[in-house]
């Protein structure tokens, strides 16, 4: 046989393998990507799909804390106003009596100086009216607070 011979079939076949190798790695690299490229497309979308639910869900959940609020404010309003008359109506009353008394009361001292609600000095009323008005704000808001965080849940 001729060396010749053998080295050019050798190298035929070796041209061949390379040549086969590359076009086969091509055609490997290019499916991969296009697998990958599926897959990513198919997550994007998943994404998407995901982030519109949550928006949509995150507007609900906002529109009823909206409505919850206005609630609120609207019986606050209510108690205010009703507060504000009622304060308004303790004007007339007479007001405490001044006394050079110590600061510290005695429970002994209880026969006709004390008084019922209907004879409360003025002072008194008022800040019995505030105090009032405080509290139902406080309650309204705890409430407010129980009802957004149940429809949360």
């Amino acid at each position: 046989m001729n060396p010749w011979l053998i080295f050019g079939a050798v190298l035929a076949v070796g041209v061949a393998a390379v040549g086969g190798y590359y076009q086969g790695n091509q055609a490997g690299q290019a499916e991969i990507q296009q697998q990958w490229d599926n897959e990513k497309t198919a997550q994007y979308a998943q994404y998407a799909k995901a982030m519109e639910e949550s928006v949509k869900e995150q507007q609900k959940l906002q529109m009823s804390a909206d409505k919850l609020r206005q609630e609120k404010d609207r019986e606050i309003r209510d108690i205010t106003a009703r507060n504000t008359a009622l304060a308004n109506s303790l004007r007339d009353r007479q007001s405490r009596p001044a006394t050079n008394t110590s600061a510290v009361s005695s429970t002994a001292n209880v026969g006709p100086s004390a008084c019922t609600g209907k004879e409360l000095y003025r002072e008194d009323g008022e800040f019995l009216v505030r105090i009032a008005r405080e509290a139902d704000e406080l309650r309204l808001a705890l409430q407010q607070c129980y009802k957004q965080y149940e429809s949360v849940r």
